[in-house]
């Protein structure tokens, strides 16, 4: 560790669970742990790849000649739209979309809070034999 840098904290896998499990959308959790980069990245994550798959389904919806939505809106025609097969087809391919990355994040979180531990013990370690 250099002489400008602030020693590595240790931290609690029960506050990242929890800002895993609440924020993982915000990657909270990445950037609880330090890694920013990694946060940045997962949040274009859970963006973009859900927002592909839901333009792909429409296209494909839309080739086969699934109309999602009328050429006119109306007040009504909004809540059917929320109520329909396809609202419902869209949502489920998000969740399939988003559950293989939550869970393979949480496999990581769990290998990240351990390894960041870890380091933050050793730099401790260091610290005390170099003082001590």
């Amino acid at each position: 560790m250099d002489e400008g840098t602030r020693p590595r904290k240790r931290k609690s896998l029960a506050i990242a669970f929890l800002l895993w499990f609440f924020f993982c959308f915000l990657a909270a959790h990445k950037f609880y742990l330090g890694r920013y980069r990694e946060g940045r990245r997962l949040i274009l994550l859970y963006f973009f790849l859900p927002l592909g798959a839901v333009v792909g389904t429409i296209l494909v919806l839309h080739a086969f000649g699934v109309r999602l939505m009328p050429k006119e809106l109306r007040p009504g025609d909004l809540q059917a739209l929320a109520q329909s097969p396809a609202f419902a087809a869209l949502s489920w391919v998000v969740f399939a979309v988003l559950t293989p990355i939550w869970i393979w994040d949480f496999r990581v979180l769990l290998r990240q809070v351990r390894e960041h531990n870890a380091a933050a013990a050793r730099e401790e370690a260091a610290r005390k034999e170099k003082t001590g």
